[in-house]
Formats: C-alpha cells, structure tokens, sequence
C-alpha cells in the first residue's frame, strides 16, 4: 500500500520487484539493493493474538526492512519530532525503520506473517523500550539564526574539530553571499553537534559550506558514532523534508585540526552512501617529523639572506596586497577571494588567528609575504606572493625557513596549501615540487557528494 503521510527522518517504503506468471508471483530482496544495508539477520513474526503489539522499542544501531508476507498490520513509526501511521498490506512492499526511531507494529489481521531483515545481529543492550527514556535520548535538530550566535560559538572552542572558521563572525562575514541554512543538534537540551551550511535554490543543494574551506560537522567531544549517525540522519531528513534539497556537498575537517579524533562523520558519510567527488593535494609538514629540506630550498634561503631579506610578522594588509594581487591576476587571471577590506576586516575579528608575515628588502619594500590562518594546531599559509624583485631574490624560501625553523617550530603542523586545480584532477607539479621541498607531504581536503533522493 502507498501513502502521502510524511514519514519520520530516515523511514520510507520500499517496493519490491514482482515476478509473475500463471504459476504464481515471485518478489526479492538482495543486499545492499532492494534492503538498503547487508542483511545479518532474517527473522518472521506470526500467530500474533488478537489486540496484541509487536516492537515498542528503537534500535540504538540496528535497521531493519519489515515486510507483511501475509496479512496486514499498521506500522507507528516516531522519530520524537514525527510520527505516522502506515497501514502495510502488500508482501511486495515493505517500510524502512532506522536506528533512533520508534518503531510499534499494531492491529494485526488474523493469519498475518511478518518478514523482518535486521542490519544486525540480535544484542539485547541495542533496545530502547522506555517511550519517556526514548523521547529524553532523541536528537532533535534546530535551525541556526543570529540569536544562536553565542551558543554556536561556544560549541566551536569545546568541540573536538572546531576552528576559528567555524566562529560566527567569520563565517557572516559574507552572510549577503549566502543563503545560510547551518543546524544544530540537541539532546537532552545540551547542544550535541552543529553544522555549517549553505542553501543553492536553482539547484537544490546544500553546500557545508560554500563561503569555507572546510565545512563539516562540530562535534561534541562526547558526541559518539552512533550519535554521529543519527545527526547525519536528522540533517538529511531536515534538509530533504524542510528545504526540498536533493544534493548535499559536505566537506569534512582534514584530521590536522582535530583536537581530539573526530572522524565520525567520514563514517557516516559511508553509511550514506556518500560518494567522494574532490580531493585536493595539500603539502603540509609534521612538525615532529620533519623530512629534511632539498637543498635547492636550502639554496634559495642562503640567497635571501645574501641580499639582506629580512622576515618579520606585521599588521601592513595594504602593502602586501597590491603583490598578491599582481601575482593572482598575471598567473591566474583573478584577484583574492577576500578583497583588502574584508581581510583587514576579519584580521580585526581575530588578531591572533590571522596574521601577515612579510619579507622586506633593506630599505623596507614588501617583496614576498604570506597570510597565515593560525588554529591551534595548524598554521595554515592562506595566501603566498612574491614580486619579481622578491623571486630573484629567493624571498619565500628564506621566509617560510624563517617561519617553519622558528615562528612556527612549536606548531604540530604546518600547511602550505592545496596545489590541485579541478577538483584535484590537475596536480601542479611545480607547485607541489616547491612545497614539498620543505619537508611537506600531503594531506588531504576532500568533498564528498550525497544524493538525498536515495536516503
């Protein structure tokens, strides 16, 4: 049997292929095809007594496919936010339950047998047969809007994954490019998880998020796997049900800026059959493992010092931007993504987050310099130039020496940037080549594409 009635985060019905002919109708269900999941448990329920219920619980892990073979009973399925009432009748058609949701199977007809296929083996400790207890467990997902600042920001500096990015501030600074739709995730009123995200009508995607260079889920650091999961399903519900979004681009953290491990959401976008549609190269060396430096770098770093380069932090955005600018435009045809304005802006918001170092010729001319993005992990070269004047002189090879030997020698890593174009179809060999001879190897900033329609 169909139905109109919206169904909880996760749930939906799932028809089975009929096979007839005058001997009769045949219907399959196969792994990880008709049942979403690999199937590790069959079980059937039958001679169910008039009146009588079956379920009454959730699964903390568990899926299940339930299918009424025979017969007939109504499936009550509530995720605490919504609930419905599907009446199943057909043996070709069958409902998907999801772990963290409610599940009670009711008015059975006589004679009726019920087919369930379990993602798990059965574990007693995997239930949740208190409705109250349940209703107190539950997940429930907010939309973000400016009165939430304080409390986002504040789950950004406790968070196992959380940088200065993910501030707010930094994120509205080009709120007017966006059509913001990031969420928040509670349990038991305490704020769980958070995720940053942008809304592209004409296309019905949301980005996580289009205006950063990584995006994913703030987690709590008590925030566990399963709960992970069940954060995945409320966004997907949320932005599936709520916007009438398809796609969903999500860009998790590289694991350089975790504080504690936070890689629940890599396992969750597996779980959701997400598909991997960029991976940028980015040179980055581990400051407890440093591969020694080419001598070519070596080379370049004697130069500058040769022609009395001098390396110093400074606060002058003006001064270094016209050679930023000049170099962007000469080599790739753009200037910055963030105008001088927006950048003196934000260094206002966080001077000790963002930071200009400079090399400067002995009469005080910027001739190379670099904005470096600090988390508490990582320092992070945003933006790299020189002036001709400045690569004759080997400018940036004596002031990245400068910065990784001394600036940043206490820094667990240091990150040159992405050298991948199109995605990461394109590696720019020279690029990387430059980098690594620093002693950087790659990490990597991935983007990861989940169709909403199949969830």
């Amino acid at each position: 049997m169909t139905t109109t009635t919206i169904l909880p985060r996760g749930c939906r019905l799932i028809d089975f292929q009929q096979c007839s002919d005058e001997r009769g109708t045949l219907s399959v269900a196969e792994s990880r095809r008709q049942v979403p999941f690999a199937i590790e448990r069959v079980f059937w329920i039958y001679d169910v007594p008039e009146g009588s219920e079956r379920g009454s619980h959730s699964h903390n892990e568990c899926a299940e496919v339930v299918v009424p073979v025979h017969g007939s009973f109504d499936m009550m399925v509530d995720d605490g936010d919504c609930r419905a009432v599907v009446h199943m009748d057909s043996p070709h058609q069958g409902i998907l339950i999801p772990p963290g949701v409610w599940c009670c199977l009711q008015h059975f007809a006589p004679g009726t047998v019920c087919m369930v296929f379990a993602s798990h083996p059965y574990n007693a400790a995997g239930y949740t047969h208190n409705y109250d207890a349940y209703r107190e467990s539950v997940i429930h997902t907010e939309r973000y809007d400016a009165s939430l600042a304080d409390e986002w920001n504040a789950l950004v500096k406790m968070s196992k994954n959380g940088t200065f990015l993910l501030d707010r501030r930094y994120m509205d600074y080009h709120a007017d490019r966006f059509t913001d739709c990031s969420l928040l995730f509670r349990k038991k009123g305490e704020l769980v998880a958070a995720l940053p995200a942008n809304y592209v009508e004409d296309e019905h995607t949301v980005y996580s998020h289009g205006g950063l260079t990584y995006g994913g889920l703030l987690l709590h650091p008590r925030l566990t796997a399963v709960e992970a999961l069940e954060v995945f399903n409320c966004a997907i519900n949320y932005f599936k049900k709520e916007m009438g979004a398809a796609r969903w681009i999500y860009k998790p953290m590289p694991y350089i800026y975790h504080r504690l491990p936070a890689d629940e959401d890599l396992y969750a976008l597996f779980r959701c059959n997400a598909t991997l549609k960029a991976r940028g190269v980015s040179s980055v060396i581990d400051s407890a493992n440093r591969l020694p430096m080419r001598e070519l770098r070596r080379r370049g770093l004697r130069k500058s010092h040769e022609a009395g380069i001098t390396f110093s932090e400074s606060t002058h955005l003006a001064a270094f931007w016209p050679v930023l600018d000049e170099v962007l435009l000469s080599r790739h045809g753009r200037h910055p993504v963030h105008t001088l304005e927006e950048m003196e802006r934000l260094h206002a918001l966080f001077p000790e987050q963002i930071r200009l170092f400079v090399a400067q010729t002995s009469d005080g001319r910027v001739v190379a310099g670099t904005v470096v993005f600090e988390t508490e992990r990582v320092a992070h070269a945003q933006y790299i130039a020189a002036s001709p004047e400045g690569r004759e002189a080997g400018a940036l090879d004596g002031l990245f020496g400068w910065l990784v030997d001394e600036r940043y020698a206490d820094k667990p890593w240091f990150d040159f940037g992405i050298s991948t174009e199109q995605g990461g179809a394109y590696l720019n060999e020279g690029l990387v080549f430059q980098k690594e001879g620093f002693g950087a190897r790659a990490v990597v900033y991935d983007q990861y594409e989940l169709l909403l329609t199949d969830q």
